[in-house]
């Protein structure tokens, strides 16, 4: 399907760098914008040759005395007609500090969903998005990653969902653990509201035209730690058939359920409830301003200045272990998995933590800080400041290499191991306008997607970058549908499929010493595309020993 680039409104508001979106609202939309599903009828947006409906409950507001439980269902709408042509608003955000901590909305278990128009005559594969932002900021609305684009060109349907963040998603507590004698944990509640959005997909897609049988989940940054820690889940089984991870594994060592429970004893302290028989109550009446601002917050950094680090926690039941572990014993749902990084993904980290620069013996001491002295040596030893441009640059490479690329070669490996079909790739396109020199982190999602960069850039996409956004479009599209990138295996590895005009085939990875047929090889994501092989080698195997929290969280990796 060849693809259209229309002119759609979008009214952009800035919030905590977010870019959120909404769809200007009509008096009348045609009946191919119109959808029954088993709660009710759905009125969307007709976008010309695609339609968006926006906002659709897929489980019920979690206030009040659902504050901090797992989601419920979503109460039906029949008889009346969902309107669903306006943007809902986001989960509240986790804000800088001195903001009003008043951004978003607690009744935000809701969902929007791209259909080709016309509707089409057989199910199609269904895309599961799960949104980016630290699992403290960001929502289902962000114009980067606004997936009509992709939709009009492939003819595949995107859902994206909003989930809780920050302590409304993640906060852990011990009388949260023994609420409920039937859920004997806390700490996960954005992770099961992205599951739950799953079982929705599952029951209703395919009264928008999809098949409930062809859905992948994919994500970029803590949407791509999402679907890592959903291909780890054992209750996540069965609720998606592909899975696509961009710059998240979920392989760093992830806090545990104490841990969770312990910053819920510092976070009531912090909001008064201190009397243990009512400390739930108290805490479900705090405003979602005290909730918000019971901590500081700031931007992930190799250098943190006080944030507190919000996320899914091995609880021994919706998150069994650890990943990595996990991972290394085979324990994960084994589908079709597409994974990689970019090729900096370590300078937004070093950039926000020395924006003026750093000096080499500044380097070294965050070095030894991060990682202690007995290991710092020969971390400078493999990067030292001497081989880069400046110091800056050494600690964004080492940064990309721990945290993104030698955890996706990790990765890639443990499911290669149990002939899992895996893919790896690394993406490479620069766009200097937005960033000089550098593939940062999250720079993929605007070519995911084919949409044009906002501000500060206002970088409207070129015929080059347009080519690499078809190119990727039709490798997520046809993995979803047979789980090979390169379209329907007929009995080989390499995907053949007399139907694949791609001009470069994208191989499955293959974890071997050897140098036969797809060892090693990733696909890289540039103009031109082109196959290489043997991603990061040295330092991914300098790294292959440690298990480090993550060197972007609250606490030194080495101390976790």
């Amino acid at each position: 399907m060849k693809a259209r680039f229309g002119t759609a409104t979008l009214a952009i508001v800035t919030v905590f760098g977010v870019l959120l979106f909404a769809s200007r609202q009509t008096a009348t939309q045609p009946a191919s914008c119109f959808v029954t599903t088993f709660n009710g009828s759905v009125q969307g947006v007709d976008a010309g040759a695609s339609c968006v409906f926006l906002g659709i409950p897929f489980a019920a507001p979690p206030v009040g005395t659902l504050r901090w439980k797992p989601p419920q269902p979503a109460a039906p709408w029949a008889p009346a007609i969902l309107n669903a042509t306006v943007a809902s608003p986001p989960c509240p955000l986790v804000n800088p500090p001195g903001s009003t901590g008043t951004v978003g909305s607690e009744n935000c278990l809701k969902l929007n969903i791209w259909t080709p128009k016309p509707a089409p005559a057989k199910p199609v594969p269904v895309i599961v998005w799960i949104h980016t932002g630290a699992f403290q900021a960001a929502s289902a609305n962000l114009a980067d990653s606004n997936p009509r684009n992709l939709v009009e060109r492939t003819g595949a349907i995107v859902v994206a969902a909003h989930y809780r963040l920050g302590p409304f998603g993640f906060m852990g507590h011990a009388a949260l653990t023994a609420e409920d004698p039937a859920y004997r944990s806390s700490g996960n509640y954005g992770f099961l509201d992205q599951r739950a959005a799953l079982a929705w997909v599952r029951d209703h897609i395919q009264a928008f035209g999809g098949d409930p049988h062809r859905v992948t989940i994919a994500g970029q940054s803590a949407g791509g730690h999402s679907v890592s820690f959903h291909l780890v889940s054992p209750g996540s089984a069965g609720y998606f058939h592909r899975a696509i991870v961009q710059s998240g594994y979920a392989s760093w060592r992830v806090p545990t359920l104490a841990d969770a429970e312990s910053l819920g004893r510092d976070f009531a302290a912090r909001v008064g409830c201190t009397d243990p028989a009512h400390v739930l109550d108290c805490m479900r009446a705090k405003s979602q301003r005290d909730v918000l601002l019971a901590f500081g917050n700031g931007q992930q950094e190799f250098v943190e200045r006080g944030r507190v680090a919000w996320g899914p926690v091995v609880d021994g039941l919706d998150i069994p272990d650890q990943p990595r572990i996990l991972y290394e014993h085979g324990r994960f749902n084994h589908v079709p998995v597409i994974l990689g990084a970019t090729r900096d993904e370590g300078w937004i980290y070093a950039d926000r933590s020395f924006p003026a620069g750093l000096t080499a013996p500044q380097y070294e001491a965050a070095v030894e800080h991060e990682f202690g002295a007995a290991d710092a040596p020969a971390i400078l030893a493999m990067y030292p400041a001497a081989d880069f441009a400046t110091p800056k640059h050494a600690l964004s490479q080492l940064t990309g290499d721990v945290e993104a690329a030698c955890e996706a070669r990790r990765v890639a490996r443990l499911i290669s191991r149990t002939r899992t079909p895996v893919y790896l790739y690394s993406f490479e396109r620069e766009a200097d306008v937005v960033v000089p020199d550098q593939v940062i982190h999250g720079l993929d999602r605007n070519f995911v997607f084919g949409n044009n960069f906002g501000p500060p850039s206002n970088y409207v996409l070129n015929a080059d970058d347009l080519s690499l956004f078809g190119s990727i479009a039709d490798f997520f599209t046809r993995f979803a549908a047979s789980g090979d990138p390169n379209g329907r295996r007929r009995g080989d590895d390499e995907g053949e499929d007399d139907d694949d005009d791609a001009s470069v085939r994208w191989p499955r990875f293959k974890h071997s010493s050897g140098r036969g047929r797809g060892a090693q090889k990733h696909m890289v994501l540039e103009v031109p595309l082109r196959v290489d092989k043997r991603l990061r080698e040295k330092p991914c195997d300098f790294w292959e020993p440690f298990f480090l929290g993550s060197i972007v969280g609250s606490v030194p990796a080495s101390q976790r």
